[in-house]
């Protein structure tokens, strides 16, 4: 799908809300237009809170269990249909039957090839084209997604949607009459993608579709209207459902969370989400999402992990305590990763090294150390008492050691491949009015540099914890050389926008640097946006 100007986009914008009417929904309220964030669902008249903005019948969702067997109601009639139906449920990818995810993006590819006979015409005609696809990390090439995001978790996270998007191709070429390259070739699939990951709203409806594995009850949809809403993380306007009756159809709706006048922009909340998942799904990052970022710290790479045997056993115990532990779950996270466990962090609290020496004592004669490891951590003393014990423990300084790697990995990729560079532009903020949105070329600079910038102070966080007065002790932890100074201060090591003598942590000749809290004053005042 090619590229759209604003003005096609509201002409377009206009009639899904005509076909929106003549499907039985109430749309007089609202008008697509051009707001703050960009083209967007704005109000046409005054609504009060509580008031309903617009309404829209569950047959103008688009959702997986339309194209499943016996599920698509009158169109069951067409042969065309219930074959690509047939190949849908013959499909597999690398020897396994396909998601309902992947199952909903074929499902619009298939409504985008039937055209005018597409009950969903104007709603796919409404959608952005390239410039959504352009704006998101799966369309970068590998050099430019190395350059922005190595060494952070969206950069193997990009990496395996787009090597998916190249196994289901592979997979879908196999049968060309059923998925002809013209309608789902690689091209067609990264868009089909990025309008799933970018606009797909979980609403708690009847009928089938992909819910998750905690069994809440929501279906993974395409919404026509709600799904054009931008984002606003302080936004009070929530959807909701009303219930039909023999006359009128059960309806989706978008209910005001405060007065609203005409022609103020309708923005929804997408969620707490943090910028990885923001920049790689929608193509934009946000000042206040910082606080739901997080970084990675894989445990298994530490020595003293080598001889754990039984990782699920101790992650399921170090889960019991931490989970009982009020706002301790909000603090440190657990996740399996390949050859051992990780913890994953947001900003980095003393739970964690406690919770790094119970996964990671040894299985040996000495195994009294993860007994001991876990008193502490159910009394809540996170670090040992007794300087015998070393304080941390030798796993907590690991974990610290561990967080001082991966620190200087990203401060030198931050720094070579030019990143840093995009946060002294005076543009930032002004002419260039763009800069917390993932767009080709500056954009795309400005919204990672931001990113990584977080992820470096997170990983601080993590080498601090809060014992400033104790120093990490890195060398011959993990046979890592410093290659700083010895006698350098641990805020020369750690903070890269301090002066330097020439010794490395100072910022680089001819780079004009800024921290995060100057960076987010210059673009405190960009509106939100959002690839709607």
């Amino acid at each position: 799908m090619v590229s759209a100007d604003s003005d096609e986009r509201l002409s377009r914008g206009a009639a899904l809300l005509e076909w929106i009417k003549q499907e039985g929904g109430d749309v007089d309220a609202v008008r697509v237009g051009k707001g703050p964030g960009g083209v967007g669902v704005l109000a046409a008249r005054d609504v009060k809170r509580g008031e309903s903005f617009f309404r829209c019948p569950l047959g103008c969702l688009m959702r997986a269990t339309d194209a499943k067997k016996g599920a698509s109601g009158d169109d069951d009639d067409d042969p065309e249909l219930k074959s690509f139906v047939r190949a849908l449920d013959a499909l597999k990818v690398n020897g396994t039957p396909i998601d309902d995810r992947v199952r909903l993006q074929l499902h619009l590819l298939n409504e985008c090839r039937r055209g005018a006979k597409s009950r969903w015409e104007p709603y796919i005609a409404s959608l952005p084209g390239d410039e959504l696809v352009a704006n998101l990390p799966v369309s970068w090439d590998d050099e430019t997604l190395t350059r922005l995001l190595q060494h952070t978790p969206m950069h193997g996270k990009v990496k395996e949607d787009k090597e998916r998007l190249r196994r289901l191709s592979r997979s879908l070429a196999k049968d060309s009459t059923a998925f002809p390259l013209k309608f789902f070739g690689a091209d067609r699939l990264t868009w089909a993608h990025a309008v799933y990951w970018s606009r797909a709203i979980r609403l708690k409806l009847p009928g089938g579709g992909f819910s998750s594995s905690t069994g809440d009850g929501k279906t993974d949809c395409l919404v026509p209207l709600l799904d054009s809403c931008n984002h606003e993380w302080r936004s009070r306007h929530e959807t909701g459902r009303s219930h039909g009756t023999q006359s009128k159809p059960t309806m989706y709706t978008l209910d005001a969370g405060i007065d609203v006048t005409a022609g103020d922009e309708l923005c929804i909340n997408y969620g707490m989400k943090d910028n990885g998942e923001l920049l790689t799904s929608h193509g934009f990052v946000v000042r206040e999402h910082a606080k739901f970022d997080f970084t990675y710290l894989k445990l298994h790479e530490m020595p003293c992990a080598a001889r754990v045997e039984r990782w699920r056993e101790r992650l399921e115990a170090v889960r019991k305590v931490v989970g009982a532990k009020k706002g301790s779950h909000a603090e440190v996270n657990f996740q399996e990763l390949p050859g051992g466990a990780g913890i994953i962090v947001g900003k980095f609290v003393p739970v964690a090294i406690a919770a790094a020496r119970v996964l990671c004592a040894p299985n040996d004669d000495y195994s009294d150390r993860y007994d001991r490891a876990m008193r502490y951590l159910k009394r809540g003393n996170y670090y040992y008492e007794s300087e015998d014990l070393g304080g941390l423990g030798v796993e907590g300084w690991n974990l610290r050691a561990l967080a001082r790697a991966a620190w200087r990995e990203l401060d030198a990729c931050f720094h070579v491949n030019g990143i840093a560079k995009s946060l002294g532009d005076d543009e930032v903020g002004g002419a260039r009015g763009e800069a917390w949105e993932s767009t080709p070329g500056d954009g795309a600079v400005d919204a990672c540099a931001l990113y990584v910038k977080t992820q470096m102070k997170l990983l601080r966080h993590a080498m601090g914890t809060e014992r400033d007065d104790e120093e990490p002790k890195v060398r011959g932890i993990l046979g890592e050389k410093r290659d700083r100074d010895d006698e350098s201060s641990d805020s020369d090591i750690w903070d890269h926008d301090s002066d330097s003598d020439g010794t490395g942590s100072g910022s680089r000749e001819g780079e004009d640097d800024c921290g995060e809290d100057e960076l987010y004053e210059k673009i405190a005042d960009l509106p939100p946006r959002g690839w709607r």
